[in-house]
């Protein structure tokens, strides 16, 4: 039965204004960026940053959580075991409404911006950067969405008088692969009609730390979001036929991104090269948003069975990715679901900085980047490139022995996606995406910690969408 689906009527509408000394970035008032000033334009930049981020911890727990990484164990809320690990999520107002609201609501205003940036008197390279810099965050906010969803719509109302319009669902995932692909292409060129110019507004360490707070150094950003959609393009629901042309179109991408090999590499003592990428940043301030996934009360653990999984060193030691960032702690167990095993990465050990609750979690970074190209060159036919990007991530992130190349396109895959396991654990909700889009969700139920008490368990393929979006009108 078809059914006609609501506008994201809660999700469109922006927020009023918070507090009346410190401007509210995420949220500004409507009537601020219809009737704008060029300061009500610079802060809304800010604004749709801050909004990016806003649920990405929610995001990297949820999808975690689904894909085996990473659990969230508290015996007062026992629906992350329940609805999320055991594979029936629900559309209310828990699984359905969890990261939805938040980016549609950051990607309208992000429209509003853009539409807001030719009203305004600012140099025309200004204009251009602001345009760039939000279509290339509404990306970011898209490609989480459509990893979470199977269908979502892509078309977000900016006027007020189209608020009643209901943005329809894609009809294919090539279609929304497609439109963010666009997306970042079209957020690109304006980049590029930029010019070589810093950001025409305050830039937190997540952009700062590694010089992507110009136009230039988001251009590389942009570039390698777009790398990491069409290896998605290429290999989702493809099996045994990628498509070769959109891996085609990531090498590119990767090549104008901020990929490099260059440079020194400890997984256990210096990992910047691995780390150089942009981030989401956080803090415990007043009026701030900390980062949840630093988890002082032990509620938030790792997945057990990436102990017994870790391959050894040549001193039969473990995978120094395990090592780094994780470590063992008392054990939790709620509806059968345990583990003893703890994160570092957004504690003790964090991708740069001081960590705890100031702790960045990536948007996307240069060892995902290297793992991309290997995909992308071994489909293309360069299997010497796509090993010598494997065996890298294999030497200075895990501390491992290289390996021959795989005989096999299957055994290819499985080499990768044990490094991207371990490379990107718990930072991005890879594991569940690269096993969904590879075919092999059903291989992950087993991989993975196993409930005990006989309660089954399955991997959900997609969170619901919410119960409300889904009424008739």
């Amino acid at each position: 039965m078809r059914k006609t689906y609501l506008p994201l009527a809660g999700v469109l509408m922006l927020a009023a204004c918070g507090d009346i000394t410190v401007p509210d970035y995420q949220n500004p008032p409507l009537d601020d960026l219809l009737n704008p000033t060029v300061n009500t334009v610079r802060q809304a930049a800010v604004g749709v940053l801050q909004g990016s981020r806003q649920d990405a911890d929610t995001y990297v727990r949820w999808a975690g959580i689904v894909g085996r990484e990473g659990y969230y164990l508290d015996p007062n809320e026992t629906r992350y075991v329940r609805q999320l690990f055991a594979g029936s999520p629900l559309g209310s107002n828990f699984t359905g409404s969890s990261y939805w609201t938040t980016p549609y609501r950051n990607i309208r205003t992000a429209n509003l911006l853009i539409e807001a940036t030719d009203k305004v008197e600012l140099p025309a390279s200004e204009k251009e950067a602001i345009k760039g810099f939000a279509k290339t965050i509404q990306a970011v906010d898209y490609i989480q969405i459509n990893n979470t969803r199977q269908f979502i719509p892509v078309e977000v109302n900016t006027s007020l008088d189209e608020l009643t319009t209901p943005p329809p669902l894609v009809t294919s995932r090539d279609q929304s692969w497609a439109f963010i692909s666009a997306k970042l292409d079209e957020g690109l060129a304006n980049l590029a009609a930029a010019g070589n110019v810093a950001l025409p507004f305050p830039t937190p360490s997540g952009l700062n730390e590694f010089d992507f707070n110009t136009t230039q150094g988001f251009r590389k950003l942009n570039r390698a979001l777009k790398a990491r959609v069409e290896v998605y393009r290429a290999s989702e629901g493809k099996g045994n036929a990628p498509d070769i042309a959109r891996y085609q179109a990531a090498l590119t991408a990767l090549s104008q991104s901020f990929i490099t090999t260059e440079g020194t590499v400890n997984p256990l003592t210096n990992r910047e090269l691995l780390n150089i990428g942009a981030y989401q940043t956080y803090s415990a301030g007043s009026g701030d948003v900390p980062n949840t996934l630093n988890d002082p009360s032990g509620k938030t653990v790792a997945d057990s069975s990436l102990v017994s999984r870790a391959q050894l060193r040549a001193d039969n030691s473990k995978d120094a990715r395990l090592v780094y960032k994780t470590e063992p702690g008392s054990f939790s167990l709620v509806s059968g679901l345990g583990s003893n095993l703890r994160f570092t990465i957004y504690s003790t050990r964090p991708f740069y900085g001081g960590g705890g609750q100031a702790s960045p979690i990536p948007m996307i970074r240069n060892e995902e980047l290297i793992l991309l190209r290997a995909e992308a060159r071994w489909f293309t036919g360069d299997k010497v490139g796509a090993m010598a990007d494997l065996n890298f991530i294999r030497v200075n992130s895990g501390g491992l022995a290289p390996i021959a190349a795989p005989a096999t396109d299957d055994a290819f895959r499985e080499a990768l996606l044990y490094e991207r396991t371990y490379s990107l654990l718990f930072e991005g909700g890879h594991r569940w995406v690269d096993y969904r889009r590879f075919g092999m969700l059903a291989q992950l139920k087993t991989r993975g910690t196993v409930r005990t008490g006989g309660q089954t368990s399955n991997v959900a393929t997609w969170l619901p969408l919410p119960s409300n979006e889904t009424l008739p009108r």
